[in-house]
């Protein structure tokens, strides 16, 4: 029988954000141990019954994908919504971050659209419930409508730019946001990647994937070494990608990214791994070409200026996000193999990781590939071995593949 409690207590997480844990045993860090949890257990029966019982909304409901929180959108009378649910284990003070970030990017101009906070029946933006005698935090967002990027084999050009124009804009829009919620130890932080791979390296079967997943990360660590000071940081999405923005289509029929879905993994990091992660998610709309993301690179760089050691540090925390996607999502299906968001998405996980692989290559003070050709003004190729795709900069590439699919 299912009892929605409603209850005022909160479940505190010590955030120790910013530091690199050196070694994966240190499971007593945030990130560690919610790397072994999977979804909350929480049926769409139980999701309905938490929107009629503190939101009073009714109607035909649909779970959205999510690695490890519960999403639920409702079709009600007034409106769309969904229903975020998440563990105990976050601490709230980074649930009110998000909520907070929302509103700074809605009170500006000129920025992507970003869903709505919607409060409860008594007034808080936040619920603390108990499921079948599980507790959970629980927020409502209204849901913005758009077309998904995430399911198209071949982006066009125009498509990609846009997407790293919005994640320029955000990033920059986010620059002056502060909160103390996000401080956060997060297991998608790049900051932390090196230790979260090691320790989820144990969920990868595949030996020979597992033993390149070890090898390109300690490459991509060494070449981050002398960069780190160098590399701002602030307020971050960290998770503009393919999977979390809607789209409109222009009068060519081209879809052009306009709004942000979801702000969970929202942290203070570096400004630099904003982009890594969104250049990562094209990877698997590549057909094999790295080349793929320079529109990506270029827009973000016109709107936020990237500095030289932010270029360099790029293509290795792309190759970061990489290994940290495999192994992340080898360890939730371990954990949870009846997800079939995590199971929908590691083969094309795989394949951002295997063209990222084929691809370190480095990237001029203008956003350009350069193939690690001496030319380049940023010196970036010292860090980076030559691309087995050879030397294309976007300028002789073009738009190929036409309308996206």
């Amino acid at each position: 029988m299912f009892h929605p409690i409603c209850h005022s207590r909160s479940f505190p997480v010590v955030p120790i954000c910013g530091q690199l844990i050196p070694g994966s045993e240190r499971l007593e860090h945030a990130f560690l141990r919610r790397a072994a949890l999977s979804r909350p257990d929480v049926s769409a029966e139980d999701a309905a019954n938490l929107f009629a019982a503190h939101y009073g909304l009714s109607g035909p409901i649909a779970e959205l994908g999510s690695q490890q929180d519960r999403n639920y959108r409702i079709d009600a009378a007034s409106g769309r919504f969904v229903l975020k649910i998440c563990r105990a284990d976050y601490a709230t003070v980074e649930l009110e971050a998000q909520n907070a970030a929302l509103r700074h990017v809605a009170g500006k101009v000129a920025v992507p659209r970003v869903p709505r906070v919607v409060a409860a029946g008594n007034g808080a933006d936040i619920l603390f419930v108990t499921v079948r005698g599980e507790d959970y935090q629980i927020r409502l967002l209204d849901y913005i409508d758009g077309q998904p990027l995430t399911r198209r084999k071949h982006l066009p050009a125009v498509t990609i730019a846009a997407l790293g124009a919005l994640g320029g804009r955000l990033a920059l829009t986010l620059a002056d946001f502060v909160h103390p919620g996000l401080s956060r130890d997060l297991q998608w932080d790049l900051r932390n990647a090196e230790p979260v791979v090691s320790h989820l390296l144990s969920a990868v079967k595949d030996v020979d994937r597992k033993q390149r997943i070890s090898r390109e990360m300690d490459a991509a660590m060494r070449r981050l070494d002398g960069l780190k000071t160098d590399l701002r940081e602030q307020a971050i999405h960290h998770d503009i990608t393919d999977d979390n923005v809607v789209s409109l289509p222009n009068d060519s029929g081209q879809l052009i990214p306009d709004g942000v879905i979801d702000f969970g993994d929202v942290i203070n990091g570096w400004l630099v791994a904003d982009l890594a992660v969104t250049c990562a998610s094209l990877l698997h709309h590549a057909d094999g070409d790295p080349y793929i993301i320079l529109p990506a690179i270029k827009a973000f760089h016109a709107v936020f200026p990237l500095n030289d050691a932010e270029l360099r540090a790029l293509w290795p925390l792309i190759m970061a996000r990489a290994a940290v996607l495999v192994a992340s999502s080898e360890q939730q299906l371990a954990l949870d193999p009846d997800n079939a968001y995590v199971a929908g998405n590691i083969g094309h996980e795989r394949l951002i990781f295997d063209v990222a692989v084929s691809g370190a290559v480095g990237i001029d003070g203008d956003g350009d590939f350069t193939g690690c050709r001496p030319i380049a003004r940023s010196g970036a190729c010292d860090h980076w071995r030559p691309s087995a795709a050879g030397n294309r900069g976007i300028q002789d590439r073009g738009d190929r593949t036409g309308h996206a699919k």
